[in-house]
């Protein structure tokens, strides 16, 4: 092992006790969705000459993290405007920049009688933002179907858009369980077999025990590189203190 290795080893390890508590601090957060480091191997450009070939410094590195979409259990709460998504899929919702994604169905109205997520973010039906003035209406049933649909008494009021991607790995954690598209050829599609549970939400798919049990890894992995990492700084300062004899 060089001094490579045990600096690019506490590195790692750093950055996955980083991801770690992210995920642990997300574990109760409706429609959160678990990251996970991507680890990738890096030789370094200088080599040396050993004869027969070429011997190069090697460590790893975290170049991105990627996000676990697996589903997570659905919560059923009994709020009126609480919806989960049973399969795949994502409500959209209206961001600064452009259209967002979520797996969080902890949905409201605002004072403009919008249907928003818990942030105030507008969200989408398939014509634009969706409105349920229950005030006004005579039977003040709000009714969520399967489909998205959305009835306040016997009176349709718009349909919840849904969508659905190939390649999920274009979507990027936006912070509050959304996530954005950054590749615009990465198109949105309609997802298959989906349904809308009303009265519940999708809760977070982070494992705490697992999470806890990565952690306690991450600490011993990290303490072994720091004391390799001693052990080379003790043996540089004694080779130092050699020379000057």
């Amino acid at each position: 092992m060089s001094f490579f290795g045990t600096v690019s080893g506490k590195f790692i390890n750093e950055r996955r006790f980083e991801v770690i508590t992210n995920n642990m601090a997300n574990a109760l957060t409706a429609g959160y969705k678990a990251s996970k480091p991507a680890f990738s191997m890096v030789a370094s450009e200088k080599a040396v000459n050993t004869g027969n070939n070429e011997l190069r410094n090697t460590y790893v590195g975290v170049y991105d993290t990627f996000t676990d979409f697996s589903d997570a259990p659905i919560i059923e709460s009994g709020s009126t405007f609480d919806c989960a998504i049973d399969g795949a899929g994502f409500f959209v919702v209206s961001g600064k920049n452009g259209d967002m994604y979520t797996r969080n169905g902890q949905f409201t109205l605002d004072r403009s009688n919008r249907l928003v997520t818990m942030s105030g973010d507008a969200v989408l039906g398939k014509g634009g933002e969706i409105i349920i003035d229950v005030d006004s209406a005579k039977d003040k049933t709000v009714t969520i179907e399967k489909d998205g649909s959305i009835f306040v008494g016997k009176d349709p009021v718009g349909t919840l858009r849904i969508v659905d991607f190939d390649d999920k790995q274009y979507l990027r954690p936006a912070g509050r369980s959304l996530f954005v598209n950054v590749n615009s050829e990465n198109q949105e599609k309609a997802p298959e077999n989906v349904s809308v549970k009303q009265g519940s939400y999708e809760s977070s798919n982070v494992n705490i025990f697992k999470e806890m049990i990565e952690m306690i890894h991450t600490l011993r992995a990290y303490e072994c590189y720091t004391k390799v990492d001693q052990f080379f700084s003790d043996m540089y300062t004694k080779l130092v203190d050699l020379g000057k004899f």
